[in-house]
């Protein structure tokens, strides 16, 4: 079985779990004031980005272009929600980040100095391209008591991204073979989104008005859009997230 059908499995049976006695739960009402939690997961996915660009060379035209399958991730995550209305409903704040390196396909078409006119194809990859995320998500909680210690939270709202991206900037041409090499340039954005998601969480310690302690696992879907500058596209950030984690409610 691949990661993908894995995380598929695992996701639906987080939905699975909420399924069960729901005509009990809603009798039943969350006894919290609110929770804080830490995760560590993983997003899955991965998203292109191309660059392309021309430039005069021996009195003729260059043209190159690159290509990178920017991939997810190690997720963290960490955050905590408050009850503001009636037993059931929480407002939740939560921050992910995400990073990963990458590598990219650099290909060019390159005059031949000795003959005008006949172009010269040539591609090379370089690594390293960094990539960064890191999301603030503001989250409306309904909270399903489900049995005496299971609870599934169902959330969603708004999202900040922060991305911090490598792409390709200029590139240089080294005669005879000839080879390409390219100079790497940050870019940062701050874009809007939004993600939408559940929380499974067991509890396994109360310590009565002290709190308790309950184990979670975390499936979301985060979504945005970032305009790179030299970029062809837009980048797409977010994708699905499972974590899993521990969660501290009082």
């Amino acid at each position: 079985m691949n990661s993908k059908t894995m995380l598929k499995a695992g996701t639906l049976a987080l939905v699975l779990l909420a399924a069960p006695a729901m005509s009990d739960a809603q009798t039943m009402q969350w006894t919290n004031k609110g929770y804080l939690s830490v995760n560590g997961g993983v997003q899955v996915g991965s998203h292109d980005l191309t660059t392309s660009s021309s430039f005069d060379l021996y009195g003729e035209k260059a043209t190159t272009s690159s290509s990178q399958k920017v991939k997810s991730g190690g997720l963290f995550d960490a955050g905590g929600a408050y009850r503001v209305w009636g037993n059931n409903l929480l407002a939740g704040l939560s921050i992910t980040h995400v990073t990963s390196t990458n590598d990219v396909t650099i290909t060019g078409s390159i005059p031949d100095p000795r003959f005008f006119g006949q172009m010269r194809n040539v591609t090379t990859t370089q690594s390293g391209a960094k990539h960064s995320e890191t999301a603030v998500h503001i989250d409306a909680i309904y909270m399903i008591p489900i049995a005496e210690k299971l609870d599934v939270g169902v959330f969603g709202g708004p999202s900040i991204f922060w991305v911090s991206q490598d792409t390709v900037g200029n590139v240089t041409v080294t005669e005879p073979a000839p080879t390409l090499t390219a100079a790497m340039q940050n870019v940062s954005k701050t874009e809007a989104g939004l993600n939408f998601g559940a929380d499974v969480q067991y509890v396994v310690y109360n310590a009565g008005s002290v709190g308790t302690v309950a184990v979670g696992g975390l499936a979301r879907y985060s979504w945005a859009n970032a305009t790179i500058e030299g970029a062809d596209q837009k980048l797409t950030l977010g994708g699905f997230q499972i974590a899993g984690g521990v969660r501290v409610r009082f």
